[in-house]
């Protein structure tokens, strides 16, 4: 009790509902963030000069990898606890959350660069298409340092890293689970973890940690979904004072714009994102934050991943197009007519959740769990009564064919 004296918290009362919508609206704003930094380099003007706000766009796919480990642990800590956890099904389930729109989208850069090839384009970065990287980013090898640039559908290098947690995922909740120290010394336990691989980062592969993406964006990961495995222990055990929590929970988001805008460093909005994500879940378990309930933020929030993984698409046939159309009157026309790449990415991310990931989704998870259980046979993985959603990144979904995802998925 001394402890909810010191800070705003104070002892959860319920468990979190099955499924956190809040948390599910939170990662549109994440990947807005990531599309707002690509966007803004299609523009003619230093936004650097006056901000760092969208150069920092990158802090968006920190959140989602903390977020995917707080949603992960949440809804499969019941099983881990029990030992009823079945590592196979989880990596099946996993991977067909992640890999059927990242193959589709692999194809559909594979056919923008053979039919630019076929036209005689030219490639800024030709080695970036080229047949040495094609296997790494089929095998979501990509981000575990094996390739020296970015490569086809570049930002799915956060949907390796992610792979990467989800395969130690097993290991990570099992040993947070049986520390023997309470929510928050495992938390405070995790963040040290992620204090000296950023201060040691810059010394083992010469880039700070939180910029790492191709050149091992598995360091990246591994500590933040860490603190994300961590927080959700907190966040299962502690809740934010009710008059607190909203101004608290504000304070985090000014935090995270600051970090941002003043270039403040990675390691600092990682933190501010612990409480956002603590402090969404809290209210929303307290019964408030209901605007980011709404059903249209939900939904722009399920289709995150697929405006993720479409988006960076979506600006280079886009822009490559208008360079070749407009040619020296580009810079003056793009700002009228660049907002129409926002409206086609949207487009196109509503289009991949509803043609690709949630088909492909049910249909391996579907035939995965008829192999793996009788048709009447309770699922551990669903049939808990104190948890949320099926996840992964990285929504928080509320059956398995809604899982959430994390990581930029």
């Amino acid at each position: 009790m001394a402890r909810s004296r010191m800070l705003p918290v104070r002892p959860a009362a319920r468990p979190h509902a099955r499924d956190v919508a809040s948390l599910t609206s939170m990662r549109f704003f994440a990947a807005a963030w990531v599309l707002a930094l690509h966007y803004s380099m299609q523009m003619p003007v230093d936004t650097v000069s006056w901000t760092g706000f969208f150069v920092n766009g990158g802090m968006g796919v920190d959140f989602f990898f903390v977020l995917s480990g707080f949603i992960l642990t949440h809804v499969y800590l019941p099983s881990l606890r029990t030992g009823t956890f079945d590592f196979r099904r989880f990596v099946h389930k996993r991977l067909a959350r992640l890999y059927p729109l990242h193959f589709v989208c692999f194809l559909l850069v594979l056919g923008y660069v053979t039919a630019g090839r076929l036209m005689g384009m030219s490639f800024q970065d030709p080695q970036v298409y080229s047949w040495e990287t094609l296997w790494p980013n089929l095998l979501l090898l990509h981000a575990w340092g094996v390739l020296d640039s970015m490569s086809w559908n570049y930002v799915s290098w956060s949907i390796s890293a992610e792979w990467f947690a989800y395969l130690l995922f097993l290991p990570l909740g099992a040993v947070f689970l049986r520390l023997p120290c309470g929510p928050l010394a495992r938390l405070a336990l995790a963040i040290a973890f992620f204090a000296l691989l950023d201060r040691l980062a810059p010394v083992l592969v010469g880039r700070e940690l939180t910029h790492l993406t191709h050149d091992f964006g598995i360091l990246r990961v591994l500590p933040e979904f860490m603190i994300g495995i961590a927080l959700y222990h907190v966040s299962r055990a502690w809740d934010l004072e009710p008059a607190a929590g909203a101004w608290v929970t504000g304070a985090a988001v000014a935090a995270v714009l600051m970090v941002a805008h003043f270039d403040l460093g990675g390691f600092w909005a990682v933190l501010a994102f612990c409480v956002v994500i603590h402090g969404a879940a809290s209210l929303e378990r307290q019964g408030r934050v209901r605007w980011l309930r709404h059903r249209a933020l939900v939904y722009l929030g399920e289709i995150s991943y697929s405006l993720y993984m479409t988006h960076a698409i979506v600006f280079i046939v886009y822009f490559k197009a208008l360079r070749l159309l407009l040619g020296p009157s580009y810079p003056e026309w793009v700002w009228y007519l660049g907002p129409a790449a926002l409206l086609g990415a949207m487009i196109l991310a509503s289009i991949g959740y509803h043609v690709v990931e949630v088909p492909a989704r049910r249909w391996l998870t579907g035939a995965g769990a008829a192999s793996a259980r009788r048709p009447d046979a309770p699922d551990p993985a669903t049939e808990r009564p104190e948890t949320v959603s099926d996840e992964t990144h990285d929504s928080t979904a509320r059956t398995d064919e809604r899982a959430p995802a994390s990581g930029l998925a």
